[in-house]
């Protein structure tokens, strides 16, 4: 059942989201809600429900995954949470801008407007810039993700999420658009295989900067996203110029939605 999981988290990565959600349905069907199996395959249903748009199906997974007992070490359960949390505003911050904005998104005017952004900026004044850009409901959407994680919480796993007055920062809300950006872009700028990663690590940031790779990259992902919006690719990109490949395929790398898999999956 593992490897179906697994197969089904594959068609979720290539948004086939119609068959990755009946095939967790069917996992969580056919397996005890006291297993580690039904756990993933429920969180990762979740995923699939945020992407849709599906928030009133999704909130009550949400408390289901997270007063799940299959974790039972204090430690890892609270890793998990972290974890899954996390992941779900990131991809609320995602599923709520998809299809919003269709501006045109020019990269030699983007990559200028970087450039002079990076000299006059500091990091949370472009992460300010970015959260600027966000529409309101975008916000609520995050925020009624963000209210479903906590409803069933103890009170002491609660403490393990940012408070809600974090949220609703604006330096937070851009800090935490531009991470949840890894979901559509860590691969094009890390991928050892990929154009930007190749031309980084053979020539050099100059030759990065030079050909306007992070302009380029970040406008064709907003672009497919239906987020074309210069206010966001802007300061998006200042900030993957400030960051460079090196440090922010390190830092911002996706993860697994659970932690600690105990099986390989397979080549």
């Amino acid at each position: 059942m593992r490897s179906k999981t697994w197969l089904f988290e594959a068609a979720l990565n290539a948004g086939e989201l119609f068959t990755a959600e009946a095939g967790f349905r069917g996992i969580c069907a056919k397996t005890a809600e006291s297993t580690r199996v039904h756990l993933e395959a429920k969180a990762l249903l979740v995923v699939c429900l945020i992407r849709q748009k599906k928030i009133s199906e999704a909130e009550p997974l949400i408390a289901k995954v997270l007063q799940g007992k299959s974790i039972k070490d204090a430690a890892r359960r609270r890793s998990f949470i972290e974890s899954v949390t996390s992941r779900y505003q990131l991809e609320s911050y995602i599923s709520a801008v998809r299809d919003r904005l269709h501006e045109p998104l020019l990269p030699d005017s983007i990559d200028a407007e970087a450039i002079e952004a990076v000299k006059t900026k500091t990091e949370d004044e472009l992460y300010a810039q970015i959260a600027a850009a966000l529409p309101r409901d975008v916000i609520e959407f995050v925020f009624r993700v963000d209210r479903a994680s906590r409803e069933k919480l103890t009170m002491t796993e609660v403490l393990y999420l940012p408070a809600p007055a974090m949220l609703e920062k604006k330096v937070e809300q851009g800090r935490s658009f531009f991470a949840s950006l890894k979901l559509v872009i860590w691969t094009s700028l890390c991928d050892p295989q990929s154009e930007i990663y190749k031309a980084w690590y053979t020539n050099g940031m100059a030759h990065v900067l030079n050909k306007k790779y992070y302009a380029i990259a970040v406008s064709a992902a907003l672009l497919d996203l239906g987020f074309a919006a210069k206010a966001v690719a802007v300061p998006v990109t200042a900030l993957f110029m400030k960051l460079g490949v090196e440090v922010y395929c390190d830092r911002y790398k996706p993860g697994e939605i659970l932690d600690g898999r105990d099986e390989k999956r397979p080549s």
